[in-house]
């Protein structure tokens, strides 16, 4: 079983390095003092939108909160036993090694209850997001734009795009492999202004030993 581990306990000591007030951070962070101190008690469970926030103002990646620090490794190794785990309102988000020397990738394993979602705001990160669907249904919203991924279909984005991601399912778990990377090794202040024209690969599931002929073009949502 995965270890869930403590984001209050870092979110306070990291909040304390930088001599800055729960009012500074929330400031920072774009959340209320009050939510920041819920969170450092762990009274409450910071949605994955909100984790986002909080390493960008704290000028971390967010996969600092799952593990604890250890030397530069140059293999990981991580069983599904003992992968470091945090839970959410239906969210259980597994940390897959953030450990290797300057590395970059953030890959998590998420999985996610019938209805459960990346939270109310949009996620908004420097760099690129890549995302496959391992299992179930989930819709992902980038830019105004939702995409429906099913076992085997992914997503590769500029994560600078608002997005968004919920299972819509009432009754079927969902799973999903998500890999952060960002372009400049660490995570910059959320940028105000988006393209008007979003940096969207979406690829249906393929035949294993056949490629896509082309990309698919992305196609708004409508009612079922």
């Amino acid at each position: 079983m995965a270890d869930v581990v403590s984001v209050g306990v870092k979110v306070r000591e990291l909040r304390k390095e930088r001599h800055l007030s729960q009012r500074d951070l929330a400031c920072q962070a774009g959340l209320s003092p009050n939510a920041i101190s819920l969170i450092e008690r762990d009274e409450i469970s910071p949605s994955v939108a909100t984790l986002q926030r909080l390493a960008v103002a704290l000028q971390i990646k967010m996969s600092y909160f799952f593990e604890e620090d250890e030397d530069d490794l140059t293999v990981i190794h991580v069983k599904a036993s003992d992968r470091p785990a945090l839970t959410s309102k239906g969210l259980l988000i597994a940390a897959l090694g953030r450990r290797l020397h300057n590395q970059e990738m953030e890959p998590f394993f998420v999985s996610l209850a019938p209805e459960a979602e990346s939270g109310r705001h949009p996620v908004i990160h420097s760099g690129h997001e890549f995302v496959c669907c391992l299992n179930g249904t989930v819709e992902y919203e980038i830019d105004g734009t939702v995409y429906k991924l099913q076992a085997g279909d992914f997503l590769l984005f500029e994560a600078e795009l608002p997005h968004h991601w919920r299972n819509p399912s009432s009754a079927e778990q969902a799973e999903l492999l998500l890999i952060l990377q960002s372009s400049h090794g660490s995570n910059e202040p959320i940028r105000r202004h988006f393209s008007s024209h979003p940096s969207v690969l979406h690829i249906g599931s393929w035949t294993q030993g056949s490629l896509p002929d082309q990309e698919t073009a992305p196609v708004r949502s409508s009612p079922d």
